[in-house]
C-alpha cells in the first residue's frame, strides 16, 4: 500500500496502533516528543508492570467510565484480555503470570525488554520512528474528503519540518505523569473549535490530617489487609502511609475529601475482637490491650493511637467500634503529576463510531488523551490497547472507502 499513516505518541496506545496498521500493509511513522518510546510504559513497570486482569469481561467493561458499558463490552469484545496476553506472549516475547490478587503481570517485572521487543518488532515491520518530534499543528487540505483522502493532513513539530499523510492516529496521552503544566496538545483543537475537558487527577493518593509524629512513626509502612470505606463505598486491600498520606488501591478508587474509615480488623467481628481484649486478665487500658491481643501492624497501631489522642475511649466496646472504624480524615488529592490516571481530555462526543474526529477528516484519537477512566489493576492498559484496535480499524475503513455514518458514541 502506498498510504502512508503517522501515529503521534508512543505509550501502548500508540505503539499497539502503529502494530496494527504496519500488519496490514500501510506506511507507519511513528512520532514521539521525548528522546525514547513507551515512557508511561516504564512508570506503570516500576513497580511491576501490571498489563491486564483476569476479571470476566462483563466485569471488565463495568470497571471503566466516560462510555456505556455496551460500548466497552464491545470495545474488548474486540481485542479481549486473553487476545492481549496472546499478543504478548506470542509477539512480543514475554513470558506473563497471574498474580494472587487477579492481576496479570510481565514475568520479568519491568518494562524494558517489553518496550525494547515491540520497538525491535515495529521496525522490522518497516515502522520509521521520529523522535524528539513534539506536535505544535495540524493542518487540513480542504479538499480532502471521504473519497480521497490522499495527503491531505499537514503535521507540524516544534523546530522541525512539517510532514503530510493520509490519516493520522493522534495517541497524546492522558494528564497523569506529566512534566508540563497545563498539558500543551489540547491547543492543537482549537481551530476546529474543540473542546478538551481539563484533566483532573485519577488514581491518586490521598494528603491526610494526622500529626507529624505519627508521619515520623509510619511512613513507608504498610497497613495490610484492611477495608476502607467512603460515601463511594467500601472495598478491601492494602494501602501505604506515605510522608503525605495514604496510598493505595482502595484509596485510589474511594477516595473524596471528607472523613473516611479503615477498618483494620475486617476478618473479625465485632465480638471476637471483644472476646480477645477480653480474655486478657491484666488490668490494662483497652489501647494497650489491643496492641497485647490483636496483633496490630506498625502502621495499623500508630494510626489507632495518633487518631485516638485527645479522644476519650474507655471502655473495650467502644475501643472494638473504634478499630473496625477509625476515621481518617482526607483533605486533598495528591497533584495531576503524581496521579496514576486521570479524567479528562477529548470527550467521545468529538468522534464518530470509527473514532475518527468529525471536524478532522482522516484525524482519529484513542487511548488515554479521550475522555475516559478505569481503576488500576490491568484496566488502564487493557482499556488503552483495545481501544487502539478499534481506532486502527477506523482508520483501515476511511482509507479503503466512504466510511459509514457518522454518530456520536
Amino acid at each position: 500500500m502506498n498510504q502512508s499513516i503517522a501515529i503521534v505518541g508512543s505509550g501502548p496506545a500508540g505503539l499497539m496502533a502503529a502494530d496494527q496498521l504496519l500488519n496490514l500493509g500501510y506506511k507507519v511513522s511513528l512520532f514521539e516528543r521525548r528522546g525514547a518510546i513507551g515512557r508511561k510504559l516504564f512508570i506503570a513497570g516500576s513497580s511491576g508492570l501490571n498489563i491486564t486482569n483476569s476479571a470476566a469481561v462483563s466485569e471488565f467493561a463495568e470497571a471503566y467510565s466516560g462510555q456505556s458499558v455496551s460500548f466497552w463490552s464491545s470495545i474488548l469484545g474486540a481485542f479481549s484480555p486473553a487476545e492481549w496476553i496472546s499478543f504478548i506472549e506470542t509477539h512480543l516475547d514475554q513470558e506473563t503470570f497471574l498474580g494472587t490478587s487477579g492481576r496479570y503481570f510481565i514475568k520479568s517485572k519491568t518494562a524494558l525488554r517489553f518496550v525494547r521487543n515491540w520497538r525491535n518488532r515495529l521496525s522490522k515491520l518497516g515502522c520509521q520512528f521520529f523522535l524528539n518530534h513534539e506536535l505544535s499543528k495540524i493542518q487540513m487540505d480542504s479538499f480532502g474528503t471521504h473519497l480521497s483522502p490522499a495527503r491531505t493532513i499537514q503535521l507540524h513539530f516544534k523546530d522541525r519540518d512539517p510532514q503530510t499523510f493520509d490519516a493520522v492516529i493522534l495517541a497524546l496521552g492522558g494528564g497523569a505523569w506529566e512534566t508540563e503544566y497545563p498539558i500543551p496538545w489540547p491547543q492543537i483543537f482549537s481551530p476546529f473549535q474543540i473542546q478538551v475537558q481539563e484533566f483532573e487527577p485519577s488514581n491518586v493518593g490521598w494528603e491526610i490530617q494526622l500529626s507529624s509524629d505519627f508521619f515520623k512513626e509510619a511512613e513507608g509502612l504498610p497497613l495490610k489487609n484492611i477495608v476502607f470505606s467512603s460515601n463511594k463505598g467500601s472495598k478491601k486491600g492494602d494501602l501505604v502511609v506515605t510522608s503525605y498520606g495514604l496510598e493505595g488501591t482502595p484509596i485510589y478508587q474511594l477516595g473524596t475529601g471528607q472523613i473516611c474509615y479503615i477498618d483494620l480488623k475486617p476478618d473479625l467481628t465485632h465480638a471476637e475482637i471483644l472476646n480477645k481484649l477480653s480474655r486478657i486478665k491484666e488490668n490494662l487500658s483497652p489501647l494497650r490491650r489491643v496492641k497485647k491481643a490483636l496483633n496490630l501492624s506498625k502502621a495499623g497501631e500508630a494510626l489507632l493511637f495518633h487518631s485516638l489522642k485527645g479522644k476519650s475511649l474507655s471502655s473495650l466496646e467502644g475501643m472494638v467500634a473504634y478499630i473496625k472504624k477509625v476515621p481518617v480524615e482526607l483533605t486533598r488529592p495528591r497533584p495531576l503529576s503524581e496521579s496514576i490516571s486521570s479524567t479528562g481530555g477529548l470527550p467521545f462526543l468529538n468522534l464518530d463510531d470509527n473514532f475518527m474526529i468529525k471536524n478532522m477528516p482522516g484525524v482519529f484519537a484513542t487511548g488515554e488523551m479521550l475522555d475516559w477512566d478505569a481503576p488500576t489493576g490491568g484496566y488502564l492498559i487493557q482499556g488503552s490497547v483495545s481501544l487502539a484496535r478499534a481506532a486502527a480499524k477506523g482508520v483501515q475503513c476511511f482509507l479503503s472507502g466512504p466510511l459509514s455514518k457518522s454518530t456520536s458514541h
